[in-house]
C-alpha cells in the first residue's frame, strides 16, 4: 500500500517579471486539488493573471489535477494572463502526453526559463 504524498503549495512574487510562481510538492488528487485551485484563484482575484506552477516536486497527478490545471489555465486566459507549466517531467509527463494535452499548455523545462520568458514576452 502507498501512502499519499501531503501537497504543499507555496506562492512566490516575482515582481521583475510580472508574475507569481505557485511551487507544487507532492500529491494532487481529488482530496489534495482545492489547496492549488485556492492558491490560483486568489492570485487571479487579486489582480495576478501571469502564473508559472512549478511541478518539479509532483509525485503523482490524477485527472482531478489535470482538471485544477485547466481551470487555472482558463481563470488566468480569462483575465487577460497566462499560465505557465515548469518542470514537467515523470509520472506528470506521461499523464499530460496520455491525455493529449501536452501541446495545449505552455511548458518550460524550469521556473528560470518561464521567468525568462516572462521577462521578454511580457
Amino acid at each position: 500500500m502507498t501512502m499519499s504524498r501531503e501537497l504543499f503549495v507555496d506562492v512566490a512574487h516575482h515582481h521583475d517579471a510580472g508574475c507569481a510562481v505557485v511551487t507544487v510538492t507532492g500529491d494532487i488528487d481529488r482530496t489534495s486539488s482545492p489547496l492549488l485551485r485556492g492558491a490560483v484563484d486568489r492570485l487571479v482575484s487579486g489582480g495576478q493573471a501571469r502564473i508559472v506552477i512549478d511541478v518539479k516536486g509532483v509525485t503523482f497527478c490524477d485527472s482531478t489535477g489535470l482538471r485544477t490545471f485547466l481551470s487555472g489555465m482558463n481563470a488566468t486566459f480569462e483575465a487577460g494572463g497566462w499560465l505557465r507549466l515548469a518542470g514537467v517531467g515523470g509520472h506528470l509527463e506521461r499523464l499530460l502526453q496520455i491525455t493529449d494535452l501536452h501541446s495545449f499548455f505552455i511548458i518550460d523545462p524550469d521556473v528560470a526559463g518561464s521567468l525568462a520568458s516572462a521577462r521578454t514576452r511580457g
